[in-house]
């Protein structure tokens, strides 16, 4: 099951995050705060999107950041969470 990133939108693998690479991420609970990937992946700054694609990536990252939130350490429950409404 995956998980996403709240900052660049990458999805990670639960188990990848929590016993391969820890250190890699920066979390709190089950929110990732910044992985690996944000320097080269923030899909908001991408010149070529219009201005409703960015707000709408903004949108989406602040949906993740929120369910995340709400579900504490719960990885599991909200990485199911995010697959059920689509957000991965």
């Amino acid at each position: 099951m995956d998980i996403i990133c709240s900052r660049c939108l990458e999805p990670w693998d639960v188990l990848h995050v929590l016993h391969e690479e820890p250190e890699k991420f920066k979390m709190t609970g089950c929110l990732i705060l910044e992985c690996p990937c944000c320097e080269e992946n923030l899909k908001y700054q991408n010149e070529e999107l219009s201005d409703v694609e960015k707000e709408k990536i903004k949108e989406r990252c602040e949906a993740v950041r929120t369910v995340c939130e709400l579900l504490g350490d719960d990885i599991d429950g909200a990485a199911s969470y995010l697959l059920s409404f689509g957000l991965i």
